[in-house]
């Protein structure tokens, strides 16, 4: 891999102000290089340069192998979430997440007073790590990292770029498309979330995959007798075992990425939980929001809330809220700064994208690939996250062909 640096304004409503440096990495085409492919591995900030040099490059890794025959493979280091002493600079410490007094997943207040308190304790939280530079965490937003991707893009001289944008990356790319719809040429997301729909309606659609997902679970556990909880309700169990918001929302994460040989794991740990045992549900961690505050707004008041629990609940009588991104958006009532990066709808013209995923989390990325006409997909109808990125041997190939085609699929894998 070749490593180079970028530098681009680190506010680019002020182009001719302060600068950021982006690390960058490349696998360079090993034949006649037919463009370029750029790459973003989701987290939000997942450090693109460590983990195509480490993870992607290990002995009998597939990922780019056969496409890097005919083209260039980049990825980078988005704003701040390099490796501290690497390339990329500045960076900020994220050690100052250790001290935040509100890591885990807020609980959803109940009264105003409670509203107030959990907006006083992410201000605090945010102001924690803000404080080593304002004007950087100020700007570590997606709507920034894509006008970062589109000075990668004029770097290398290309018209046009070709996009391999995994999980969070899948905002990031929906994001670029947005700003800038002529210079998409191909689009893969994998497992990645609707970011191109008003954010209710997305919600309301996630409620109901959960619903999906849980009712597959049940039905497995009625076919099989093997099932620790064959024979009972199983949607009435979870409710009643699950009965605080950060075990469902572990729940929600252990739905989308189970496949059939996790459930019976998972049916024994809701028999523990049964018997008041919900170890296995701990509490969630959502990191630190710094980039998502930015791209998905948060409840603006208690009132505002609740009306989303409510509805979310007749839509998930089990889950309801706590099974979508209103439970993670509460981490961002109080937050400095505004949801400058919305979700809206694509850009009519876009050329046909490819959607990639498992039975999990494959609808949300679908429903975002299904705006743009003639566009395809590949499922996995098992568990996984990032299925290109990771080495899937059917889904490889076929999201190669695309990206040198254009002509995207409708598979299985």
């Amino acid at each position: 891999m070749e490593c180079a640096t970028l530098s681009v304004p680190l506010d680019w409503n002020d182009p001719g102000g302060r600068k950021v440096t982006l690390a960058l990495g490349r696998l360079k085409a090993t034949g006649p290089s037919q463009g370029t492919v750029l790459v973003n591995y989701g987290g939000p900030g997942a450090p693109g340069v460590e983990v195509m040099g480490g993870r992607l490059l290990s002995p009998g890794s597939q990922p780019f192998d056969q496409l890097r025959q005919h083209m260039d493979v980049i990825t980078w280091d988005p704003r701040g979430y390099g490796l501290l002493g690497g390339m990329g600079t500045p960076t900020i410490d994220w050690s100052c997440l250790k001290s935040l007094p509100n890591s885990g997943m807020p609980t959803p207040p109940t009264t105003q007073a409670g509203f107030a308190a959990l907006a006083a304790s992410n201000a605090a939280a945010a102001n924690a790590c803000r404080a080593q530079d304002p004007t950087l965490f100020d700007h570590m937003d997606t709507l920034s990292n894509a006008r970062d991707m589109d000075a990668i893009r004029r770097a290398l001289g290309q018209s046009k770029v070709n996009l391999y944008m995994g999980s969070y990356g899948g905002v990031y790319g929906q994001t670029y498309a947005d700003l800038y719809p002529d210079r998409v040429r191909t689009m893969v997301m994998d497992g990645t979330g609707d970011h191109s729909i008003d954010f209710d309606r997305a919600q309301d659609a996630l409620a109901r995959d959960n619903v999906a997902r849980l009712q597959r679970f049940s039905d497995w556990c009625a076919a099989d007798d093997t099932c620790a909880l064959h024979g009972q309700d199983v949607p009435k169990v979870v409710a009643t075992a699950l009965d605080d918001w950060s075990s469902r929302v572990t729940m929600s994460i252990r739905l989308i990425r189970s496949g059939r040989a996790d459930f019976p794991q998972l049916a024994t740990d809701l028999t523990k939980a049964e018997h008041g045992d919900k170890s296995a549900f701990p509490v969630s961690h959502m990191g630190y929001p710094v980039s998502e505050c930015h791209e998905w707004p948060a409840p603006r008041s208690l009132a505002d809330l609740t009306a989303s629990e409510t509805r979310l609940t007749r839509v998930d009588p089990v889950l309801g809220a706590a099974g979508t991104m209103v439970a993670f958006t509460l981490a961002c009532v109080g937050w400095p700064g505004a949801a400058n990066n919305p979700p809206r709808p694509l850009p009519a013209h876009l050329p046909p994208m490819l959607a990639v995923g498992t039975w999990g989390d494959f609808p949300a990325t679908n429903r975002v690939a299904s705006r743009v006409p003639g566009s395809g997909w590949i499922r996995h109808d098992d568990s996984g996250h990032e299925l290109y990125a990771t080495g899937n041997a059917c889904v490889i190939p076929l999201v190669d062909r695309y990206l040198l085609t254009g002509v995207p699929p409708k598979a299985e894998c």
